[in-house]
C-alpha cells in the first residue's frame, strides 16, 4: 500500500468518526417513535405522499442542497438505516452538510488540483471503470439461459441419490435381537418393542424411527441391510454394526427431491461470473505483453498457478 493511500484511507475513517456522531443516537430512537406514532385502528388511513427528491432541504454557503443529494450520500449506511430513511432524515442532512464543508474547505485550498489528490481521483476512476465493464460483460455472459444450462448440466452430473425411510431397534446381543425378530415374526408391533428395548434411546422414543436417509449416511453394514430391503418389510436376521446390533424395518423408498433452479439460482450465476472473470483474464494476457521484472515476482519453480489463472511467462 502507498503512503498516499495509506493516508487516505486513514483520512476516511476520521470523516467517518467524526460525522458517525450525527447517527450515534439514531437505532435507539426508531424503535419508540414507531410504537409511539402506530396508527389507532380506529382511525382513517393516510395516503402517504413522497417527498420531491428534487427539493432543496438546506442552502450551505449559498449552495442548493437537494433531498436526493442527502440520500445519494446515505447509500453506504447499513440497511437498518435505510429502510426508515425519512425517520433519520435530519441526522442524515446534518451528515451531509458536515461532508459538503469538508470538501468545500479541500477545494478552496485548491486542493483539486494536487497531485494527491489526482492520483486517487485515478484511482477511483480505474475502480469504476472495471466495475463497469466486468457488470456490463457479465450481463452479456450470465443470462437466464446460461443459469439454466448450468442447473440441467449439474443434475445430470449429479442425480439425486435414492433415499429410504427407515426404523431400527438396537440391542447389544445378537440373541436379544434374533428374540426381537421372532416377536415380530409373531405380529408384534415395531414401534412398540422400540420403545422398550432400543438400547438407541433417541430413535426408541420415536418409535425406532430414522427418518430419511441417503446410503453414504449410515454405516456401511447397516447402510446396505436397509436398501436391499422392500418396503414394509423388517430384517430377517440380526445386522451387525460398530454400535452393536439392529433389527430394521424399511418403511418407504424414494429418490431424494432435486434443488429447485430458484434456490441454486444465486449460486450458479455466482460460479458462471467467476468463471466468465477467470477466462477473459486469460484471454486478455495472452494478447497482452506482461513482464515480470523482480524475483519475489516470478512464481517458484515447480509451483502451479492459483486456480484461473494462466502460468508465468516461461513457466508450462
Amino acid at each position: 500500500m502507498s503512503k498516499a493511500t495509506h493516508r487516505a484511507l486513514v483520512a476516511g475513517a476520521a470523516i467517518a468518526a467524526i460525522l458517525a456522531g450525527s447517527l450515534a443516537l439514531t437505532a435507539p430512537q426508531i424503535g419508540p417513535a414507531v410504537a409511539q406514532e402506530a396508527q389507532d385502528p380506529a382511525e382513517p388511513a393516510v395516503t402517504e405522499t413522497k417527498p420531491d427528491p428534487n427539493q432543496v432541504v438546506a442552502r450551505v454557503n449559498g449552495a442548493d442542497v437537494t433531498r436526493q443529494e442527502v440520500l445519494d450520500s446515505a447509500t453506504d449506511l447499513p440497511p437498518q438505516i435505510q429502510a426508515q430513511i425519512d425517520l433519520v432524515f435530519p441526522q442524515l442532512l446534518n451528515r451531509y452538510i458536515g461532508l459538503k464543508l469538508l470538501g468545500d474547505k479541500g477545494r478552496a485550498e485548491n486542493l483539486a488540483e494536487d497531485p494527491e489528490v489526482k492520483k486517487l481521483m485515478s484511482d477511483y476512476e480505474t475502480q469504476a471503470v472495471r466495475q463497469v465493464f466486468v457488470t456490463r460483460y457479465l450481463d452479456k455472459q450470465v443470462t437466464e439461459e446460461a443459469v439454466k444450462a448450468r442447473y440441467a448440466k449439474k443434475l445430470e452430473d449429479n442425480p439425486p441419490p435414492e433415499e429410504v425411510r427407515a426404523a431400527h431397534i438396537l440391542v447389544k446381543t445378537e440373541d436379544e435381537a434374533k428374540a426381537i425378530i421372532d416377536q415380530l415374526k409373531g405380529g408384534a408391533d415395531f414401534a412398540a418393542l422400540a420403545k422398550e428395548k432400543s438400547e438407541d434411546k433417541g430413535s426408541g422414543a420415536n418409535g425406532g424411527e430414522l427418518g430419511w436417509f441417503a446410503k453414504d449416511v449410515m454405516v456401511k453394514e447397516f447402510a446396505d441391510a436397509a436398501f436391499a430391503m422392500k418396503p414394509n418389510e423388517f430384517s430377517q436376521a440380526p445386522v451387525k454394526s460398530q454400535f452393536g446390533y439392529h433389527v430394521i424395518k424399511l418403511q418407504e423408498r424414494r429418490t431424494q427431491p432435486a434443488p429447485t433452479l430458484d434456490s441454486q439460482r444465486e449460486q450458479i450465476r455466482a460460479e458462471l461470473s467467476e468463471e466468465s472473470v477467470q477466462a477473459l483474464v486469460q484471454s486478455l494476457r495472452k494478447d497482452a505483453e506482461v513482464e515480470l521484472l523482480t524475483p519475489e515476482a516470478m512464481m517458484p519453480e515447480g509451483q502451479p498457478p492459483a486456480e484461473g489463472q494462466p502460468p508465468a511467462e516461461g513457466q508450462q
